[in-house]
């Protein structure tokens, strides 16, 4: 299997005469094939090193060369100034490959920070003749264009850690997404055309089951002119996104104004209350609201919120919502749901689409079993694995700085620590000891708790990224407020004093926990060890490749220990 080959030109009369130049293998490969094309220029000057990009594919480079040259000045091509063209070609490019490659360049441009705009149409394929070797042809193409421009094409293991990537709405699906999406996109249409207000869909799933790629596909394409136009929806669909933690909202703006989401409309993507309060007096109807972890919304007031259900709110301005929903992942008393409120939900639903497929953690089903059952309270022998590294330890420390090896690991990549609520934090407000941070204390260690280190240059340094991202984080310990909804490749998990081994089970203890707005009682009733289960259910499932798992409690530390050997 030769390897792709690319050819670098520029974008314009010029370039297509020394496209016509060819000879040889260029010639056949680039010419006579179809092939994809990446042009980018730097945003302003050579010194910015901020791109534009186009990523787009062609049976003849030539003539779409000159169809874009001569297209009017507002083509998407043509506000790209002073172009540099790559033309990619391969023995194996067909229409079908060429289509898959676009779409994986422009997925994989989307974890690149100093992309500022990305245009192309995207299209994801299944399956088609010799789709077994598309993934070894992509990594050809991308690592050559690396080597060329590491500025605009970053190592792969790079882009892997980025959380904009991972929310990327042009990862190929799986046939269990991929119907999904056809299926809702289709009911969205005829339930718009009802011109009905409050209509839902609930998309059900456990944690790392794929919810949020195919909520970010759905966002692109139900804000994209094109699906409005194709479906008789006019000039395009007044659609909103909303998520529930500032590192989500953060991640999803950098998805709109890196394709251009939304331009024209402020708010496009907002946490539930401030889009709630930005439409309580007005009498416009949003068209589709999408909500990633609608079981985080509130279901009791607040000081910031007024009404007493914010998912009954948001359908009142709405005609449709689509909501992300797992009971499994509810942590608070303010956004506790009884499980015949969820019923009632779930019957109140005009549709629901469950997804089942385990995408996140990178296991074998022995180990994603472990997982479960240890969440359900039974700790397991652990399994043997060869893609994925369960780890127990006995010293909090050791952990720790094998976490920091493998963060530091190019080829692993992006290891954080993570723990359970059972140390004291206050949200803008210092400890009352004097010291200068809210920390994990534990065994020798002590770390401080999220979101307190960063500096004015480690926050300009990292602008635009997640916490779990953000390069000083590795000296903090993250939380369920920092890390849910996002993936890690390696997890160093404290199992603090509220997880306790008790009686041959895994269970809990409210009151070690420090995470007063899970164990507080709500209507009299006490939720605290199931909110304090759901939470050791989000943290535990955050590793893609590696779990290491240190217990505070003696009994719990010790049968892991006996469960690894």
């Amino acid at each position: 299997m030769g390897k792709p080959i690319i050819h670098k030109t520029s974008y314009s009369i010029d370039g297509i005469s020394d496209l016509n130049a060819l000879t040889g293998d260029q010639r056949k490969y680039l010419l006579e094939y179809p092939t994809v094309y990446v042009l980018n220029s730097n945003k302003k000057k050579k010194s910015d090193s901020k791109y534009d990009v186009y990523v787009g594919e062609a049976n003849s480079i030539t003539h779409r060369t000159k169809q874009h040259l001569q297209a009017k000045e507002n083509d998407k091509v043509n506000q790209i100034k002073a172009a540099n063209m790559y033309v990619i070609g391969d023995e194996f490019f067909n229409k079908s490959m060429t289509l898959d490659i676009e779409n994986r360049l422009i997925d994989h441009f989307m974890g690149n920070d100093s992309i500022l705009s990305l245009n192309g149409r995207g299209n994801e394929q299944g399956s088609y003749y010799d789709s077994s070797v598309t993934q070894e042809v992509f990594e050809d193409v991308w690592n050559q264009l690396h080597e060329d421009n590491p500025g605009l094409v970053p190592p792969l293991s790079v882009i892997a850690a980025s959380a904009v990537f991972k929310a990327s709405p042009f990862k190929t699906l799986s046939t269990e997404q991929r119907d999904a999406k056809n299926k809702i996109l289709e009911s969205v249409v005829d339930k718009i055309k009802s011109n009905q207000t409050g209509q839902l869909i609930l998309v059900s799933g456990g944690a790392g089951t794929g919810k949020t790629v195919l909520l970010s596909t759905l966002f692109y394409e139900l804000t994209s002119k094109s699906f409005a136009k194709a479906t008789g929806l006019g000039e395009g669909l007044n659609s909103y996104l909303l998520v529930n933690h500032d590192q989500q909202v953060t991640v999803y703006e950098q998805v709109a104004k890196k394709l251009g989401i939304g331009q024209g409309r402020e708010n496009v993507v907002n946490k539930p209350t401030k889009w709630l309060n930005a439409f309580e007096d007005s009498d416009q109807l949003a068209d589709v609201v999408l909500i990633d972890e609608a079981h985080l919304l509130w279901t009791q007031g607040k000081q910031a919120y007024r009404g007493k259900n914010q998912l009954d709110d948001i359908l009142k301005k709405a005609k449709l919502v689509i909501a992300i929903f797992d009971e499994r992942q509810i942590l608070r008393s303010e956004q506790h749901l009884t499980h015949t409120q969820v019923n009632q939900l779930m019957r109140r639903s005009d549709e629901i689409i469950e997804l089942k497929h385990q995408f996140r953690i990178d296991a074998n089903d022995e180990t994603v079993d472990w997982i479960e059952s240890f969440v359900q309270g039974e700790i397991k022998p652990i399994p043997e694995d060869d893609s994925y590294e369960l780890k127990i330890f006995d010293n909090v420390s050791n952990m720790y700085e094998e976490i920091k090896s493998k963060n530091n690991d190019s080829k692993k990549g992006l290891a954080r620590m993570l723990a359970t609520f059972d140390w004291p934090f206050k949200e803008k407000k210092s400890p009352s000891n004097g010291e200068k941070y809210w920390t994990v204390r534990t065994d020798g260690l002590e770390l401080p708790w999220n979101l307190q280190t960063a500096s004015t240059a480690d926050k300009r340094r990292n602008k635009g990224l997640s916490w779990a991202e953000a390069d000083y984080s590795i000296n903090e310990i993250g939380s369920t407020y920092t890390i849910q909804g996002f993936d890690l490749n390696y997890a160093g998990l404290i199992l603090g004093p509220s997880v306790v081994y008790r009686e041959g089970r895994v269970t809990f203890n409210p009151a070690a926990s420090e995470n007063k707005k899970a164990t507080m009682h709500r209507d009299g009733v006490d939720y605290g060890m199931e909110h304090l289960q759901n939470e050791l259910n989000v943290l535990i499932k955050r590793g893609v490749h590696g779990l290491f798992i240190y217990a505070v409690d003696d009994a719990l530390r010790s049968a892991l220990i006996k469960a690894s050997k």
